[in-house]
């Protein structure tokens, strides 16, 4: 039997569950999907650089692949129908964005450990066209190894640190219920803001924006550090949001001096209430960006990335086998710190956290 086989089987499991879906109850639905990943014995079978093999030897069977689902480094479309789909994903980036899913389904990790967390996102108000204010509190932390399972409901609020590479995912994914709300892939960040990525905007103003602003920061520093004084001032809240992304790079100093005179010039209060998540914007980029010399450095960089501290970083190091998770973060902090100094603020505090 070929590799490829094994999704023939899927495919004929999840067909007989989704023919007798409610297409109404997305709930039950995405753990009847979970239900047929988790149960399955030939995905168990399956030798993920096999499978990229022999889909790469003939693509003349795949299903279209639609531009709107390209995520991971490399994606494939292995089964299409009317009602469902199922992508097999690879992973060589760290991070996830924190998201929001939109139609219900399920993904089974094939391979690689994955930190996977959780949230509850509860809007209070809006600041402006795409930006919501709102409470966004992580309703769980936790470490999926190979085989692990987990349901995709619309309200699914979630982001991952893929440790090994690649990690390699399988996901399935319901066709969105006719006549159901336009596809809105908001994203967040603490402590509190969601908001419309840009390159999901009906015009590209605000990326190719961010996009001069970058081309500025290498050409003049100096320069690049007025514009955005000027522009910060006026902008609305869409245009504010990504740039304290973009601010998130540079010196954390020579940030909030910034940020403190383009609020005193705004005629709201709008920079005030989005500036706090510029400490979140930088602790994802640092961790999302280094790549450790060993998998147990990767490991506590994944760690970090998802704000583990004090017992629930022990907890979640013990479980990996880690009897002495002091001496784990010192020995693994010390080789992050040395490829990125940055990370040495972070490596700290959790040293302290676990005294």
């Amino acid at each position: 039997m070929s590799t490829i086989d094994a999704f023939r089987e899927l495919q004929d499991a999840l067909t007989a569950v989704e023919a007798q879906a409610d297409a109404a109850d997305d709930d039950r639905s995405a753990h009847a999907l979970a239900t047929v990943l988790a149960d399955s014995t030939a995905l168990a079978r399956v030798d993920p650089g096999l499978l990229l093999a022999e889909l790469l030897a003939d693509p003349r069977g795949w299903p279209d692949q639609s531009w709107e689902n390209y995520f991971g480094n490399a994606c494939i479309t292995v089964v299409q129908t009317e009602t469902i789909r199922v992508d097999v994903l690879y992973w060589l980036q760290n991070a996830s964005t924190l998201h929001k899913h939109v139609s219900s389904g399920a993904f089974l990790a094939l391979s690689g450990r994955r930190v996977h967390l959780e949230y509850d996102f509860s809007a209070l108000d809006a600041l402006g066209d795409g930006v919501t204010s709102a409470t966004l509190a992580a309703t769980s932390r936790t470490m999926m190894r190979a085989a692990s399972v987990v349901p995709i409901l619309p309200a699914l609020v979630h982001e991952l640190y893929w440790i090994e590479k690649p990690s390699v995912t399988v996901a399935v994914r319901r066709a969105p219920a006719a006549g159901g709300p336009a596809h809105r892939p908001h994203e967040f960040i603490g402590p509190g803001t969601g908001y419309l990525p840009a390159a999901f905007h009906r015009t590209s103003n605000v990326q190719r924006w961010i996009d001069g602003l970058g081309m500025l920061r290498r050409a003049s520093r100096p320069l690049y550090w007025r514009t955005l004084e000027q522009a910060m001032a006026v902008v609305d809240p869409i245009h504010l949001i990504h740039v304290l992304d973009e601010l998130s790079d540079n010196p954390p100093d020579e940030v909030s001096a910034l940020l403190e005179r383009a609020a005193a010039a705004r005629s709201d209060d709008s920079l005030a209430r989005l500036a706090p998540t510029v400490p979140e914007f930088r602790r994802r980029k640092v961790f999302s960006r280094v790549f450790a010399p060993s998998t147990d450095a990767q490991l506590l960089a994944a760690l970090l990335w998802a704000g583990a501290e004090g017992g629930e970083l022990a907890a979640f190091l013990k479980d990996e086998g880690i009897t002495d998770p002091d001496r784990f973060v010192r020995d693994h902090g010390e080789s992050l710190s040395a490829r990125d100094p940055r990370t040495a603020p972070y490596v700290e505090h959790a040293r302290r956290s676990l005294r």
